[in-house]
């Protein structure tokens, strides 16, 4: 069963007020680079994640040598004491198959679970785009776990088969609740009792025209328990969408399209220990520049968005889907009084923000 709800905006806001958000004073944090890109060794760098784990960060991302999901795509790590001096990167999960094969990871998640390190990535055959809604994008798509143990990564293998997640599951009433694309980039809510290949059931997510490009969906909990995913609209309209569930996930609403600006980037939102809704963000329809966050005491409503980091710099090496003067795919924790946001740079460098969070009002 699909409910429907009306149109709920994110934030109200008139087009001359957000024009001057994007150029309004952005929030100063301290930024430091996590990983600097190489010419034909590690110029493509993408799908950021942070965790803190034994008093250490840990930022994983996907690498290649060139561009965006070649078949050398592989999984790398690195740690940090103080979040602003960083290691070198080692490898998470290496090419499976080598730069001829056609298989490659794609970096899903880092997080602590049961006080265990554990990362996710998703094994592919293919990233043939122009498939979509023709056939498959993702061939033999699966989704693999990784635990942290003994200062090396062990591979869990599988927890979902044809499951392509966009951050890790979410535990809701003693069950993991996890939006997800199949491989042909159809979105589900996935749940399960325990993370194994054969434990999720699949409620699909209406997906007619206009909301029939859904990507890359956030999941989280609103401070009246009502559940929210917010997602990228393929379809390009500008602004983010929105499904809803007054059920504990049991079932969700139609999509509906909000007010809140987007370039057609991946979208992170999270609660932070005032009690505040940070979604951060790229709200400039029009480019991935500026990375933004926007604040909400309940989770509904926001407010409009405040750049975190704007003026991105040229980048420096061509590759596939790779574009010019870009902040984009954010993930964000908090940790020692402070909001931590990973993020990439043209899809080649990778770097961190921290900004105190006695400072998000």
């Amino acid at each position: 069963m699909q409910l429907m709800f009306p149109f709920i905006a994110l934030f109200l806001v008139d087009p001359a007020a957000l024009m001057s958000s994007r150029t309004a004073a952005p929030i100063e944090p301290r930024t430091s680079t996590v990983f600097r890109g190489r010419e034909n060794e590690s110029a493509f760098n993408l799908h950021t994640y942070l965790a803190h784990h034994g008093g250490l960060f840990y930022a994983a991302w996907s690498s290649a040598a060139v561009g965006e999901e070649d078949p050398d795509q592989h999984i790398v790590y690195a740690t940090s004491s103080d979040g602003h001096t960083w290691s070198a990167p080692q490898i998470l999960a290496p090419d499976p198959d080598g730069p001829a094969g056609h298989k490659r990871w794609i970096t899903r998640g880092l997080f602590v679970e049961n006080n265990r390190l554990r990362a996710l990535g998703a094994l592919v055959e293919s990233a043939d785009y122009d498939q979509r809604g023709r056939g498959i994008v993702w061939k033999n798509l699966a989704l693999h776990a990784f635990t942290f143990t003994n200062k090396h990564w062990r591979s869990d293998g599988p927890i979902a088969l044809d499951a392509m997640n966009n951050f890790p599951p979410t535990r809701i009433d003693g069950r993991y609740l996890m939006p997800a694309r199949d491989a042909s980039m159809k979105m589900s809510v996935l749940a399960a009792a325990k993370l194994a290949p054969n434990a999720w059931s699949a409620t699909p997510l209406f997906s007619e025209p206009p909301f029939h490009r859904l990507d890359e969906p956030t999941l989280y909990e609103a401070a009246d328990r009502t559940l929210h995913i917010i997602i990228r609209d393929g379809a390009r309209s500008g602004r983010l969408l929105r499904v809803i569930s007054t059920d504990r996930g049991l079932t969700w609403s139609h999509p509906v399209q909000t007010d809140f600006p987007d370039a057609t980037s991946k979208n992170f939102v999270t609660r932070i220990s005032t009690g505040a809704y940070v979604l951060i963000n790229n709200p400039n329809p029009k480019a991935r520049d500026p990375l933004s966050l926007a604040l909400s005491p309940d989770g509904w409503q926001f407010s409009q968005p405040t750049p975190v980091r704007h003026g991105a710099p040229p980048r420096r090496y061509a590759g596939r889907a790779k574009g010019s003067g870009t902040f984009q795919y954010p993930h964000a924790i908090e940790h020692n009084g402070s909001l931590w946001i990973i993020y990439s740079t043209n899809k080649e460098d990778i770097e961190i923000s921290e900004i105190p969070v006695s400072s998000l009002h």
